[in-house]
């Protein structure tokens, strides 16, 4: 009875089919340490691990492809007992989870186990197609792992593996349930054949991948399902408010920029400092929706720069997740934000977050300045992981029509306040601005219209003379400024129509990767705009520079080709009389071009296009007609030509010379048909064929008898 389970046991995991094709293997083999190799690169796999792992999988596929025709049970056996000690250790990983975004790094452990042990038995072809499988999950979890470009070499190279892999793991298919003429003929195909089919059929995949990329929604955040989380040498907040910003000298009047860092992230900023920033990625930022960065926000304007008090910052009592004090939250409707912030390069020390913090997870302490701005005791290095769960205002534009011009209380006294040497021609503009303009929600569109129909940007501007104030400078004078003077202008002239007015220093969202969800956040997306208080809502961001990106979006604006068309429209409306034959040269250029592709390709077409159709249709030469006599003779002898069987192989069952053959197949699939001799010949072996066929059926050979009577 033992003996007879054994048997049945090895019967059942007998290899039924060996897989031979060494290119597939290959590649298959290729497509699976690229996955491992991806997972590595993201931080998933120590350097060790990929080190052993990378070495074991071509030994483990060697034994699989030599031992491939055996029952091998005693390999199955040991890699059963491996499976369960590697499905042990993913449950005991998972008890140090704490949220389900978290699980990934489990999951990748065992799909590396889980491939390296099925590689020492690969015995057939559905073995392999597992494994290809597997690695495919694996590319899965390390692109939902990566943050930058980086992961995009291991996708082309995972690609261009794995389809090679499908294109021979179907060659080989086809190559078993072939007919023994096509398999006599079958290694005959050369690598250039082989290449040529993978690429036509890889274009195709990157074609239709990119058409669904174009008109596929994109969302304009990243779902999550996990909880904010901090990670980083975090310090204690320090005795002195000071801030302190790496990479920025001098501050002084005229003073350049050195384009590593921002100079609006200090005590004082300064409107006559200027210089571009650098456009190298500081921070990668994870979030559920787009918002403007806030770091530091002044109140005080002196007339050349903006400044906070200098009183310390409170720290925050506990410990992270810390909570934001009471006394700078507002009512009205609010919209959620969670963000979690991956600093690339120094950073001043300032916790970044979309308006109002409500939630802050960073492994350190953590301030709140008199403005509400987060501060921490040392500069935010490389590597630094935090999280802000956040609040924004959520009014809509008729609701803060609504709310009345706020009352003056002390708390809102220095949002108010102008120095007392800003000309009065300042106020007068604000006034004539605003002219008719009942609330303060239209005062301040009012007021953006205006900046943005006479004003230019750029940050050359000219810096303004000793003693001049920047704000009138540049409203009168220059009529040129960028962010910082933007947003000054605008909110002094709030002020001055009696309207609460701030200005925040920080970043832009930034630009979203579509590929990893990230929003790239870099040194040129520094930016200043000013913060406006609502009775009953709080504090509101406007941007006098540029639009802000709102919370949602419309569904036409979260495809990409939508976006493009969008694009090109407001490309062609800035086209002038100058660049308009330019534009026209290479439009007629690009349809020349398209033109020529599509005629070629109907060109080579062409041939394939005739070969259809006479399939389709009445045989086009003799040979043909003398097949299909042929078939006709095998179909009324009840020897019906399989499916499955091509015209060679049914030819070679029956005899027939080479000549019938190649007349036959140059005739039916080329775009030209052979010479008279050859096709004269094929005509009648092919005919000889069918009288034989004939002559072996009684109801032919009873017709013939009475027509010879």
């Amino acid at each position: 009875m033992p003996g007879g389970v054994i048997d049945a046991v090895r019967r059942v995991n007998a290899t039924q089919r060996p897989e031979d094709s060494v290119p597939l293997r290959a590649l298959v083999l290729a497509a699976v340490m690229t996955s491992v190799g991806a997972v590595a690169s993201q931080g998933a796999l120590s350097i060790t691990r990929t080190i052993i792992f990378c070495t074991v999988l071509p030994a483990a596929y060697w034994i699989s492809y030599i031992r491939r025709g055996k029952d091998n049970w005693h390999i199955k056996l040991a890699l059963a007992i491996g499976a369960v000690v590697a499905l042990f250790g993913f449950f005991g990983q998972l008890g140090g989870i704490a949220t389900l975004d978290e699980i990934r790094f489990p999951l990748a452990d065992i799909f590396l186990w889980v491939q390296v042990l099925h590689s020492f038995d690969l015995p057939q072809r559905k073995d392999l197609h597992f494994s290809l499988g597997s690695s495919l999950a694996l590319m899965g979890v390390a692109g939902s792992l990566a943050q930058s470009m980086s992961f995009a070499p291991f996708v082309v190279v995972y690609f261009l593996c794995a389809i090679s892999a499908l294109y021979y793991g179907h060659k080989s298919e086809v190559h078993d349930n072939a007919g023994s003429v096509l398999k006599a003929t079958y290694g005959r195909s050369s690598p250039a054949a082989a290449w040529s089919d993978i690429a036509r059929a890889a274009g195709m995949v990157v074609l239709v991948a990119s058409v669904l990329f174009l008109v596929t929604p994109q969302p304009a955040g990243v779902r999550t399902f996990s909880l904010p989380f901090a990670l980083g040498d975090g310090l204690g907040v320090a005795a002195g408010g000071s801030i302190v910003n790496p990479g920025f000298g001098s501050g002084q009047a005229g003073s350049r920029s050195s384009g590593a860092a921002y100079h609006g992230f200090n005590d004082r900023m300064d409107l006559r400092v200027r210089g571009d920033l650098s456009d190298d990625i500081v921070m990668r930022v994870r979030a559920s929706a787009p918002a403007m960065l806030r770091g530091l926000i002044f109140d005080t304007y002196d007339g050349v720069a903006w400044s906070q008090p200098s009183s310390d910052p409170v720290p925050l009592d506990g410990g992270p997740p810390y909570g934001y004090p009471g006394a700078f939250r507002d009512l009205g409707p609010r919209a959620l934000v969670s963000q979690t912030f991956y600093i690339e390069a120094e950073q001043p020390n300032v916790l970044f977050s979309g308006a109002y913090p409500d939630q802050i997870y960073y492994d350190g302490g953590v301030g709140v300045d008199a403005n509400g701005g987060l501060r921490t005791g040392g500069t935010i290095t490389d590597g630094t992981v935090y999280s802000v769960v956040a609040s924004r205002g959520g009014a809509t534009a008729d609701e803060l029509r609504s709310a009345q011009s706020p009352p003056t209380s002390e708390g809102l006294e220095r949002y108010l306040a102008v120095p007392e040497i800003l000309p009065a021609r300042v106020a007068r503009l604000a006034r004539r601005i605003t002219a008719g303009e009942d609330t303060v929600y239209d005062k301040v569109k009012a007021i953006e219209a205006y900046m943005a129909e006479n004003y230019r940007y750029s940050t050359q501007s000219p810096v303004p003379p000793e003693g001049r104030d920047a704000v009138d400078h540049f409203l009168f004078d220059t009529d040129v400024g960028f962010c910082e003077q933007f947003a000054s202008a605008t909110a002094i002239m709030l002020r001055t129509l009696d309207v609460p007015a701030r200005v925040v220093a920080g970043y832009t969202p930034g630009s979203r990767n579509p590929l990893t969800g990230y929003y790239e956040v870099r040194n040129s997306d520094a930016h200043s705009w000013v913060e406006v208080y609502f009775d009953r809502y709080g504090w509101y961001e406007f941007d006098p520079t540029f639009a802000v990106p709102p919370a949602t979006e419309t569904t036409a604006s979260t495809i990409p080709l939508a976006r493009a068309f969008e694009l090109v429209a407001t490309k062609l409306g800035a086209i002038d009389g100058v660049n308009a034959g330019r534009v026209a040269l290479t439009a007629a250029l690009a349809a020349l071009g398209a033109w020529g592709a599509v005629m070629a390709w109907r060109r080579r077409s062409a041939g394939l296009a005739r070969r259809v159709e006479r399939g389709a249709g009445a045989p086009s030469g003799p040979v043909e007609r003398a097949w299909r006599s042929l078939e006709d003779a095998l179909r009324n002898a009840g020897r019906p030509r399989p499916p499955s069987e091509t015209a060679r192989e049914v030819l070679a069952r029956l005899g027939a010379t080479e000549v019938a053959t190649s007349a036959f197949e140059e005739e039916r699939y080329s775009a030209r048909l052979p010479g008279a001799d050859r096709a004269g010949r094929a005509v009648r072996e092919l005919e000889r064929l069918a009288g034989t066929i004939e002559s072996d059926n009684p109801f032919y050979a009873g017709k013939r008898s009475k027509n010879e009577r």
